[in-house]
C-alpha cells in the first residue's frame, strides 16, 4: 500500500511540476526534496499553508497531494480534513464529490462502516445533476452501498434491491453480470439456492465474456454438488487434509477439494478457476516427488485458515498455501496458492515497507 501512496504520489508531483500554473512551484520543489529524502513530515510543514488557495484548480492539486502523504503515513482524520478544506470552499463540483468518495472509502477503511455508508448513501442522493459525472462516482457510490448491506450488515434483501437499482438506473452498464454474480451472491447467502441459480442462468444466457460464463457454471455446479467435502469444524478439515497430503493420497486429496469453482494460481498473479479435476496431472506429477512438510495452520483476519506446505516437488514453486474457508455448506477447502523463496522474499520485503 505504501509503495502505491509513493507511486501516485510522484506523479501528481509531475503533473504539478510541468503544469503552467502560477502558484508556489518553489514550495513543491522544495516539497519533492525532502520527499526524496524520506522527510514527509518536513513536506507536508511546506505543502500545509497552500490550502489558502481559493482557487479551484491549485487547491484541488493540493489537497490531493496532502491526502496522498497523510494516508501514507496512517493519519486518516488528517487525510480526511485536508479533503474537506476543498468540499468546504467548492461544495458543489465533481472534484468535491470525488473528495466525498474518498472520505467515505477512507471511513470503511477505519473500519466505520455506519459512517461510510451514510456518507455514501448522501453522494447517491445530493449529487447534482448539472455538473455531470466523469468519475462515475454516483455509480461507484451505488455498487458500494450494496457492498456495505451485503458485507459488514448482511442486510442481504437490501443488497440485493441496491444491486438491482444500479441496473436498472445504468442499463447500459459494462459489467452487468458482475452485479448479477453479486445478486446471486446475497441469495446463496440467504440459503435462497434456486433463486441464486436464477441469476447464475441470466449470466449464462447474456453473457459472452467467458470468465463470467466460466463462473456461472462452476457456482451451478458447486450448488448443484453434494457437498460432501465440507465439514462443521475447521480443525476436521485441516485435519483430514494434511493427513491426505501427508500420506500423499491423491484420491483423499481430491475428496476434500470444493466442488465448482476451485481456485489454483502464483501468488502476486491472477487466479486461475479450475476444477479440481483439471489440476490432477499437476498433483499426479508432483505429489510422488515431493518430501513434504507440513506445518500448522494459520489463522488470517478470524475468516480463513491457510496450511503452509514446503518441499513440494515442483522445481518452480516448491511452496503450496492450501485456503480453508468457511462456505455456504460448511468449511471448505477452495484454492491454492503457489509460491517459492523468491516470492518469499517479496512478500517478506513487502510486509517490512
Amino acid at each position: 500500500m505504501r509503495n502505491f501512496f509513493m507511486i501516485w504520489f510522484l506523479i501528481l508531483i509531475l503533473l504539478l511540476l510541468f503544469c503552467p500554473t502560477s502558484f508556489a512551484l518553489d514550495a513543491f520543489d522544495q516539497a519533492q526534496i525532502y520527499l526524496e529524502s524520506g522527510d514527509i513530515d518536513r513536506a507536508i510543514q511546506i505543502l500545509k499553508p497552500l490550502t489558502n488557495s481559493s482557487n479551484e484548480d491549485e487547491l484541488s492539486q493540493v489537497v490531493e497531494v496532502l491526502y496522498t502523504l497523510f494516508s501514507e503515513k496512517g493519519q486518516n482524520q488528517d487525510a480526511i480534513h485536508v479533503l474537506q478544506i476543498f468540499i468546504e470552499k467548492f461544495p458543489r463540483t465533481q472534484s468535491a464529490y470525488l473528495y466525498r468518495y474518498w472520505i467515505a472509502k477512507t471511513e470503511e477503511d477505519n473500519k466505520k462502516y455506519q459512517e461510510s455508508l451514510k456518507l455514501l448513501q448522501k453522494i447517491v442522493a445530493e449529487y447534482p445533476t448539472d455538473i455531470g459525472d466523469p468519475f462515475n462516482i454516483r455509480q461507484q457510490a451505488m455498487e458500494d452501498i450494496a457492498h456495505h448491506q451485503e458485507n459488514y450488515f448482511g442486510n442481504y434483501t437490501e443488497a440485493i434491491n441496491s444491486y438491482l437499482t444500479i441496473l436498472s438506473q445504468y442499463p447500459d452498464f459494462e459489467e452487468k453480470s458482475r452485479i448479477l454474480l453479486q445478486v446471486a451472491s446475497c441469495y446463496e447467502k440467504m440459503n435462497q439456492f434456486d433463486k441464486a441459480m436464477e441469476f447464475y442462468q441470466k449470466i449464462r444466457f447474456q453473457e459472452t465474456d467467458p470468465y463470467y460464463l466460466d463462473l456461472s457454471e462452476l457456482r451451478i455446479e458447486y450448488l448443484q454438488s453434494d457437498p460432501t467435502w465440507t465439514r462443521k469444524n475447521s480443525a476436521i478439515l485441516i485435519k483430514e487434509l494434511g493427513d491426505a497430503f501427508a500420506k500423499k493420497d491423491l484420491q483423499a486429496i481430491e475428496s476434500l477439494a470444493k466442488k465448482g469453482d476451485f481456485w489454483m494460481g502464483q501468488m502476486f498473479s491472477e487466479f486461475e478457476i479450475v476444477r479440481f479435476s483439471q489440476i490432477i496431472p499437476y498433483f499426479s506429477t508432483y505429489l510422488t516427488q515431493s518430501t513434504l512438510q507440513i506445518h500448522p495452520a494459520e489463522k488470517k483476519e478470524n475468516e480463513y485458515y491457510i496450511l503452509k506446505i514446503t518441499s513440494w516437488g515442483d522445481p518452480d514453486f516448491p511452496i503450496l498455501y492450501l485456503y480453508i474457508e468457511k462456505g455456504i455448506y460448511g468449511w471448505e477447502w477452495s484454492k491454492i496458492v503457489l509460491s517459492n523463496p523468491e516470492i518469499e522474499c517479496q512478500v517478506n520485503n513487502f510486509d517490512d515497507t
